[in-house]
Order: C-alpha cells, then structure tokens, then sequence
C-alpha cells in the first residue's frame, strides 16, 4: 500500500507481478500492468503531491494469500481540476478499504473501495 504515497510508485516493481490487475470502484477502466497503475498513481500525485497513507488495520486472508486493509490517506490539493474543483490547497483526509492478493510473494491483484463522497465534499464539490 505505500505505493500511493507520493513519489513512491516504483516500489510497484518490487512488490507487485507484472500483470497486476487493479480496480476501485471510482476507476473507469480496470488496470492490467504495472505501467498503467504507475501512471495513473503519476496522475494521483499529481493532484495531490504529498499524498501520504496511513494504514489503519491489516486483515490476512484465512488462505494466507491476501488481505484486507482499511487506509486513510491525507492530502493537499495542489494542482489541477478535480471532481469540477481547481486546485485550493485544501487538505483532505480519506478513508478506504483494499483487497489484495498475492501469489509468489507479489501482488498479482487489487480491488477497493474509496470514500470519494467524502473527498468531494471536501474539496467543495459537492455541499
């Protein structure tokens, strides 16, 4: 889960199998590689460059081949339009929850969840 921290992307090389696939439910396409994970994590960053994620509780699978993991991540808005809202310098806090699992020791997918309700009424999108 570190790879969402800003600037940390590339640990994706280390931890993950080449045909990661990863979904959330605010994603408009599933992501089937490292590379198109990395750039939209890029394009995250982008948005806000000292995202930072905190894990709250880490849950193995009863298999030993994943888990679940609840995440709160704090950011600032600095860049870019997001949900209709240009960059305010607000900071932001945001809770999710992630299922990963894993297969020879990497990451082989990812699926969760993101209080993107929150993170818009936040940013002033929605009141």
């Amino acid at each position: 889960m570190k790879i969402w921290n800003a600037g940390e992307e590339n640990l994706l090389n280390e931890f993950a199998a080449d045909d990661l696939i990863v979904n959330y439910t605010h994603f408009e396409n599933t992501y089937t590689s490292i590379s198109e994970y990395k750039s939209m994590l890029q394009q995250t960053h982008e948005f806000f460059p000292d995202l930072e994620i905190t894990l709250e509780e880490i849950i193995p699978s009863e298999n030993g081949h994943g888990a679940t993991i609840h995440w709160e991540y704090n950011g600032t808005h600095k860049n870019g339009n997001l949900f209709g809202v240009d960059s305010s310098g607000k900071k932001v806090t945001v809770q999710g929850m992630t299922l990963l699992k894993f297969q020879n020791g990497k990451v082989v997918e990812e699926k969760g969840i993101v209080d993107n309700l929150s993170l818009m009424m936040q940013l002033g999108a929605i009141g």
